[in-house]
């Protein structure tokens, strides 16, 4: 009988270091401007909306920090108010669940200084997109994002 016997050494091997702890979440600074007495000016830019879910843009400027962000539609008979999350150089995103026959959407921002102006869209709502022609948009949407992030 023969018998084979292997040995091996063991290899150390260096312990993970921790990820960096997450960035402090500082309070966004309210600035407010002595003379301001401009309401904030809204630019839509969303041109075209889908049966279903959509995500709705609009750029909002203004002297002074916005205190107010909100879109309003009709959704299964309900008026249906949400906010606005900042994404980038003025731009303000929401996600909004909106069905034939509603055609309205309407934008509502106001600054610290307690200016406020709404403004509205009309749409005609076209039927979804095939599943195709939705790719093709998000790869189109993921290559605008990194061309704005990185510059033209």
């Amino acid at each position: 009988m023969i018998s084979l016997f292997t040995m091996g050494y063991a290899r150390a091997q260096p312990i993970p270091l921790l990820p960096p702890p997450p960035p402090e979440k500082r309070p966004e600074v309210e600035k407010i401007a002595e003379n301001d007495r401009m309401a904030p000016k809204i630019e839509i830019l969303t041109s075209e909306l889908h049966d279903g879910k959509n995500v709705f843009k609009v750029r909002i400027t203004d002297e002074s920090s916005l205190r107010t962000r909100e879109v309003k539609y009709v959704h299964d008979g309900q008026l249906r108010v949400d906010g606005l999350f900042r994404d980038q150089n003025d731009v303000y995103k929401a996600l909004i669940d909106i069905h034939s026959p509603s055609r309205i959407v309407e934008v509502t921002a106001g600054d610290a200084n307690g200016n406020i102006v709404s403004a509205f869209g009309e749409y005609e709502i076209s039927k979804s997109q095939d599943i195709f022609r939705q790719i093709i948009d998000m790869l189109s949407q993921v290559i605008n994002y990194f061309q704005n992030l990185f510059g033209r």
